[in-house]
């Protein structure tokens, strides 16, 4: 959809990059635009853009004016919210439903099973792509955090449990896990998400305690099994024993809760928050398996990276350093740092290149750029 900047509101969805006589983009796509990103487009005098036809709380756009193209632009090809039914907008809504929940439970409602599976299951429906499973990410902002990652948790923690070769069974008690581990959250006695400074000591070791806030929550619930609460109640517990609430270490540790916490390390990191910039996905994975070594499960985290990785040759990158390349090797033992060819022919083995790293993949191969 090709909008004037006047017709957009907070929560549009950018579907392409945002160029003004740069070579580099002031803005890129996926970016959720706020307040800031609109004055942001205004400054550099951007006259219009093109953008998703839902919004990030996956009510549909409508603009009061569309540009019209003279021609097909493919700018304009079918995207991932374009299909009313697409994976995207099931998150979309996953995500309202969620909030809506979470809502009632600051107001000391008890959790309701069927809600609870309402919002998973149309999501365990439907298969994502590697690619939409990498940019999840994008659609959380800060003040929305705690809506999008307990969805996401639930995505990423029922498909890692499918690859492992779970039974269905297990698989939609791990994914309904994941996305309440963090239901305990409601009942914290302040509002962390609205915390504009640090938390204080006393505040952070009452965080600490929401997985027993889940647990209890969950405890009474028809329909969720030991396992589901086991893995609410350890998703912070780590192989070493550094972990909270009870540090247990790795003999103890469920497998749903390795698997979860796998999960909720993974989208903490790359997702907006308040104290902390989003990073890249590929980084993070990265960093799952160097600065989170013997605190995360080796296995978990090597089919975690299988499930969301596509870096296989011919795949387009953009790296931390502005440049664009092709990759034409696998890393091997380090996935995500695969040999690269940039658009001067000169090639890059980015195992060699510590301070450089991938910020985003893209499916077109003819976006190699300097």
């Amino acid at each position: 959809m090709h909008v004037t900047i006047r017709e957009l509101v907070p929560g549009c969805i950018l579907k392409e990059d945002v160029y003004k006589k740069t070579s580099k983009p002031i803005m890129r796509k996926k970016t959720v635009l706020g307040k800031d990103h609109l004055q942001i487009l205004q400054t550099f005098l951007v006259q219009s853009v093109y953008v998703e036809p839902k919004l990030v709380d996956g009510t549909t756009f409508k603009p009061s004016q569309v540009i019209k193209e003279d021609r097909e632009d493919p700018k304009q090809t079918p995207g991932q919210f374009d299909d009313q039914d697409s994976f995207m907008n099931r998150y979309l809504r996953a995500v309202q439903r969620y909030k809506k929940e979470f809502l009632r439970w600051q107001g000391r409602m008890k959790i309701e099973p069927y809600a609870a599976r309402e919002i998973f299951l149309p999501l365990y429906e439907k298969e994502p792509t590697k690619q939409e499973l990498m940019d999840l990410h994008h659609y959380s902002s800060a003040d929305q955090y705690i809506f999008h990652h307990a969805v996401a948790v639930s995505i990423y923690s029922s498909l890692l449990g499918r690859k492992m070769g779970m039974e269905n069974a297990d698989i939609i008690q791990l994914g309904l896990a994941g996305l309440l581990a963090d239901c305990g959250m409601a009942r914290i006695s302040f509002d962390i998400y609205k915390k504009k400074d640090s938390l204080n000591r006393e505040q952070y070791e009452e965080v600490k305690k929401h997985p027993v806030f889940s647990y209890r929550m969950l405890e009474e619930v028809p329909g969720f099994n030991k396992k589901a609460l086991l893995g609410v109640l350890q998703h912070h517990e780590r192989e070493d024993g550094s972990g909270y609430p009870l540090h247990v270490t790795s003999q103890k540790l469920h497998p749903f809760a390795k698997i979860i916490g796998i999960a909720d390390v993974f989208h903490a990191m790359s997702a907006e928050r308040r104290y902390r910039k989003k990073q890249s996905p590929y980084r993070v994975l990265e960093l799952l398996q160097t600065d989170e070594f013997g605190k995360l499960d080796d296995t978990c985290v090597r089919d975690f990276l299988e499930l969301l990785l596509d870096l296989s040759p011919g795949s387009v990158v953009r790296l931390s350093n502005g440049l664009s390349a092709r990759v034409v090797e696998s890393g091997g033992a380090h996935p995500t740092r695969p040999v690269l060819e940039l658009q001067t022919g000169e090639r890059m083995d980015l195992r060699t290149q510590p301070n450089i790293f991938i910020t985003e993949a893209s499916l077109d191969r003819n976006e190699v750029t300097m």
